[in-house]
C-alpha cells in the first residue's frame, strides 16, 4: 500500500511538474540566468529649464480648447490639407486585412510627367499609434506632407489590430478574442509588411521602396529582413527613428509590467481580462494595478499629463511639445495595444535578447524545434539600414540600440545618428517641435543620395 501510494505520489507530483515547469522555466531563466541578466539604466540627470516650470498651466490652458483636427481621422486630415489620396484594403497571407492611404501628390508641387513609377515611402507607425500619429505635426512639420511637397509618394499603414485595421477574413475582433488577437510584432514583420511593400511595389511600378518607423514599426523591419530574405531587395533603405530590437536596459513602465506577462500563460489570462488589447491609460493601470508614481516621470507628473499613456510611459518633453496639439493627441493616442504586442517585448526586456515569442518549452519544441525561442539574426538583413536614437528615450536607450547595430553586417549601417538635443525621448520623433530639423530633414537628405528605380 505504501509503496503504490509513494508510486502514486511521485507520478502526481511529477506529473504537476510536467505541467508548472514550462510556465515557469522562461521567466526563471530570464531572471536567474547570470548571462541574461538585464538591469535597466538609471534615468539621466536633467536639468530643468523655464518651459517644465510653466508646464502645468500651459497644459491646462491647452486642454480647455479644441483643436481643429481632434475629430478627423486619416482620410479627414489629407483632404482638408489638400493632400490626394487613395484607400486600399490589403489581406496579408494569415488573413487580416490591413486599411492602407497612399498620398499620390502636393498640393505645393507641379505635377510632373515621369517615366516609369514614383519613388514611394511606406511609413509604419509604433506601438498604439495608427496612421492618424503621423499628423500631429503642424502642416509645416508633418514628415508625410514634407515627402509628398519633395515628390515621393507617401503610403501610410496601419498595423493590424489598430481601429483602422479590424478586418479579418474569419474571424472578429471583439467576438473571437483568442484567435484575432493570437499576433504580435513577429506576424507583422512576416506578413504585415510584405503585404503592403508588395502592394506599394505592384502600384507604383518600381522595384523598392524606401521604409520609415518608429519604434515598433521597427521592430517589424528587423524581424521581416531577418526572416524573409527577399524582403530585402525590395527595399531601398530603412530609417529607423527610436528603433527597437534589443531593449534590455530600457528603464520605462514596461519592465515593471514585464514579470506579469513573461510567459505564455501569464499572457493568456492578461490577454482575457482586457479582451485583447490595451485601450486606455485607465484600463492599463486597473488591471496592471500600478501607480502614477511608479511610471511617470517627473515632468509628466508636474505637468499633468499622467492619464495619457503616451506620456505615462515615455515622459514629456515640455520644451519640446507643442500644447495646442495636446487634443488631437489625446483624441487619438493610445490606440489599440494588442496584449500580445506587450508580452513579446516583455520577454525580450527579461532576457536581454531579440527573439521570437517564447511560448514555454513545450510549444517552442513543435514552433521552432528547440525549447527556447531562437533569436532573430540579424546578419541577414542586408538593405541599406539608418538609426535615430535619442539620449532621453527610456524604451530605446543609446546602449541598446549599440547592440542593435553591433549585431547587423558590416556594411549596412549607413548612419546612426543621435539627435542633438539632450531632452529628446522616444515619442519625440512623432510630436517634437524639433523633429523636422533634428530628425526628417536629414532622413530626406539621405533619400536624395538615392536612384528612382
Amino acid at each position: 500500500m505504501g509503496k503504490y501510494g509513494g508510486i502514486s505520489l511521485s507520478i502526481i507530483f511529477h506529473s504537476s511538474l510536467l505541467i508548472i515547469l514550462p510556465l515557469l522555466v522562461p521567466t526563471y531563466l530570464a531572471l536567474h540566468t547570470p548571462d541574461f541578466i538585464c538591469l535597466p539604466n538609471p534615468p539621466l540627470p536633467v536639468k530643468l529649464s523655464v518651459p517644465f516650470s510653466t508646464c502645468s498651466d500651459s497644459v491646462k490652458r491647452s486642454l480647455a480648447q479644441r483643436h481643429p483636427d481632434q475629430n478627423k481621422n486619416t482620410p479627414e486630415i489629407l483632404k482638408t490639407y489638400g493632400y490626394p489620396f487613395r484607400t486600399y484594403n490589403i489581406t496579408t497571407k494569415d488573413g487580416y486585412i490591413l486599411t492602407v492611404y497612399r498620398i499620390t501628390g502636393s498640393p505645393k508641387l507641379a505635377k510632373k510627367s515621369k517615366k516609369g513609377g514614383t519613388q514611394a515611402v511606406y511609413l509604419n507607425h509604433g506601438l498604439g499609434g495608427a496612421s492618424d500619429t503621423w499628423n500631429f505635426q503642424p502642416d509645416s512639420r508633418n514628415l508625410p506632407f514634407k515627402l509628398a511637397d519633395a515628390g515621393y509618394e507617401v503610403w501610410l499603414g496601419n498595423c493590424r489590430g489598430s481601429t483602422y485595421s479590424l478586418g479579418h477574413t474569419k474571424y472578429n475582433a471583439n467576438i473571437n478574442i483568442i484567435r484575432y488577437w493570437d499576433f504580435s510584432f513577429h506576424e507583422m514583420g512576416i506578413y504585415d509588411v510584405p503585404a503592403v511593400t508588395d502592394k506599394i511595389l505592384s502600384e507604383t511600378n518600381t522595384s523598392k521602396i524606401f521604409y520609415i518607423g518608429h519604434s515598433m514599426g521597427t521592430t517589424q523591419y528587423f524581424v521581416s529582413l531577418s526572416e524573409l530574405p527577399e524582403m530585402n531587395n525590395k527595399i531601398e533603405a530603412g530609417f529607423l527613428m527610436a528603433p527597437i530590437a534589443y531593449m534590455g536596459h530600457m528603464n520605462n513602465g514596461l519592465r515593471l509590467v514585464a514579470p506579469l506577462l513573461a510567459t505564455d500563460a501569464q499572457y493568456h489570462v492578461v490577454n482575457m481580462a482586457l479582451l485583447g488589447r490595451i485601450q486606455s491609460a485607465q484600463q492599463f493601470r486597473q488591471y496592471f494595478k500600478i501607480s502614477l508614481g511608479d511610471l511617470c516621470d517627473l515632468t509628466a507628473t508636474k505637468c499633468g499629463l499622467c492619464d495619457n499613456l503616451i506620456f505615462l510611459l515615455f515622459g514629456y518633453d515640455a520644451a519640446q511639445m507643442n500644447n495646442t496639439e495636446l487634443p488631437n493627441m489625446f483624441a487619438k493616442v493610445p490606440n489599440n495595444i494588442g496584449v500580445k504586442c506587450v508580452a513579446h517585448y516583455t520577454q525580450n526586456i527579461l532576457t536581454c535578447r531579440f527573439q521570437k515569442y517564447d511560448y514555454g518549452i513545450f510549444r517552442n519544441i513543435i514552433e521552432y524545434g528547440s525549447m527556447w525561442a531562437p533569436e532573430y539574426d540579424l546578419q541577414n538583413v542586408e538593405a541599406p539600414t539608418y538609426l535615430f536614437y535619442a539620449e532621453q528615450d527610456n524604451l530605446g536607450p543609446p546602449n541598446d540600440v549599440e547592440i542593435t547595430a553591433r549585431k547587423l553586417k558590416s556594411g549596412v549601417l549607413k548612419g546612426k545618428f543621435k539627435v542633438k538635443n539632450k531632452l529628446f525621448n522616444h515619442a519625440d520623433f512623432i510630436i517634437a517641435k524639433d523633429a523636422d530639423k533634428l530628425v526628417y530633414n536629414k532622413i530626406l537628405a539621405e533619400m536624395k543620395k538615392y536612384k528612382a528605380h
